[in-house]
């Protein structure tokens, strides 16, 4: 066994965001009342916002909800403290995500950011230097109208991140515990401007409470300048199909989506590995409680990535893979509070290839994390609810590195390295939301 030192390359990641994929449930039932003093916790994360090629259940569920009588708001505040370990390599961050959202009668709108804070180690040796960089996610903006019964529209923006580019050091301390099953919001950093429009359309199937839903949708990220690192997709296309069947108190669904993406390396500096992916998912959904006002819900998804360009990027570290997971969660009233309970397991696998120093190299790797949360969303009088929660997390990460030299006569030599490390870490988080 030997030391993270050896690892010739590390590869960078696009598709973190399938942590996430629950947000869709608590969308498809954003018409009950607890489901808007839930808002913020069942947020996209920040990852996902800005980096994910996953499903977005979220647009084509303004088709299926009552209008609003009236506008109705909600601001959220959700500081929040990270910390993980990566077998001898610690990071840690601060956060603070904050939202305000309106909903109208056949509209909705958001508009959020996350500051952020970030302490991480720059390398594998002995008396590791730390870095401290912080900024802000982008600051980005929707707009999702109901054009018809059943088609929505979301048009939505967003600025470059703050910094908009990550220095080399940066880039290090994040690829030091940078897998697809640690969430950090500090990987919203070093990301350019985007914009774009998606269209759902939802076709009743029948008289059974079926549905099938078809998404598509166009974005595009201005070329940055600059000689530091970002994360620049170009332009993006993608395309679903999902179907859905309402059942007595819940729901079941389940979809696939493609996404694809075109932009050039911008001479060595894009973090992003070109591609696309490929994403299924399924979900189930139960509302319980008197009023049908809490809910369970189960969500299994599978990701592949497709035609990965550049895999050597300086952000991850292990590469870009295969990456599934499953999510329990759920709202569960307690008297006047609402005990929110979430576990999740998720798991990335992959293999990557280069020639380091005209040496030709295989890279295995996989990596598996647990986590576990708590959060107990107390209503403090009409309009304010308070929400404070505690998760954990324990996994490992792993990867095996062959190099194969040359020999004038017979089979070429092999050598091989590895380490295996586990993960640790837990947050701490206290949400504020008001809603009127």
């Amino acid at each position: 066994m030997t030391s993270r030192s050896s690892r010739p390359f590390s590869v960078s990641a696009a598709a973190v965001a399938a942590l996430t994929l629950v947000v869709g449930n608590i969308a498809a039932a954003q018409a009950k009342p607890v489901r808007d003093t839930l808002s913020a916790r069942a947020r996209d994360s920040l990852i996902a916002a800005v980096l994910a090629d996953t499903n977005d259940l979220e647009l084509d569920s303004l088709s299926r909800l009552r209008p609003a009588a009236a506008m109705r708001q909600t601001v959220t505040v959700r500081p929040s403290y990270r910390r993980y370990s990566v077998g001898s390599i610690d990071a840690s961050e601060q956060s603070s995500y904050a939202s305000w959202s309106a909903r109208f009668r056949r509209a909705s709108f958001r508009l959020d950011v996350t500051p952020v804070s970030y302490v991480g180690d720059t390398s594998f040796t002995a008396g590791r230097p730390q870095v401290s960089f912080g900024g802000a996610s982008p600051i980005s903006g929707r707009l999702d109208l109901q054009l018809r019964r059943a088609d929505t529209l979301r048009v939505f923006a967003q600025s470059a991140s703050f910094p908009g580019t990550l220095s080399q050091i940066d880039a290090q301390a994040l690829g030091a515990v940078g897998t697809s099953t640690i969430d950090l919001d500090a990987g919203a950093l070093g990301i350019a401007a985007r914009f774009g429009v998606r269209y759902a359309h939802t076709r009743p199937i029948g008289e059974d409470g079926v549905a099938l839903s078809f998404r598509g949708g166009v974005e595009y990220d201005p070329r940055p300048s600059g000689p530091n690192a970002v994360s620049w997709r170009g332009t993006t296309v993608r395309g679903g199909v999902g179907i859905n069947r309402g059942i007595t108190n819940g729901t079941l669904g389940a979809s696939v989506e493609a996404t694809r993406s075109f932009a050039d390396s911008l001479g060595g500096r894009n973090l992003f590995p070109g591609g696309g992916s490929l994403m299924f998912d399924a979900r189930a959904i139960r509302f319980v409680g008197e009023d049908g006002t809490g809910y369970i819900s189960v969500n299994g998804f599978y990701s592949r990535p497709i035609n990965i360009q550049r895999p050597d990027q300086p952000t991850r570290l292990i590469p870009l893979g295969d990456f599934l997971g499953i999510t329990f969660t759920g709202a569960l009233p307690v008297k006047t509070m609402t005990l929110l309970p979430l576990v999740s397991v998720l798991r990335e696998s992959s293999s990557a290839t280069a020639v380091v120093s005209r040496v030709p190299t295989r890279l295995n790797a996989s990596g598996h994390t647990t986590s576990l949360s708590l959060g107990l969303a107390v209503p403090l009088g009409r309009f304010v609810t308070v929400t404070p929660e505690i998760g954990g997390a324990f996994g490992s990460v792993g990867q095996t590195v062959t190099s194969s030299f040359p020999r004038r006569f017979g089979r070429p030599l092999t050598s091989s390295q590895s380490f295996n490390d586990p993960i640790r870490g837990g947050w701490l988080a206290l949400e504020v939301s008001v809603t009127r």
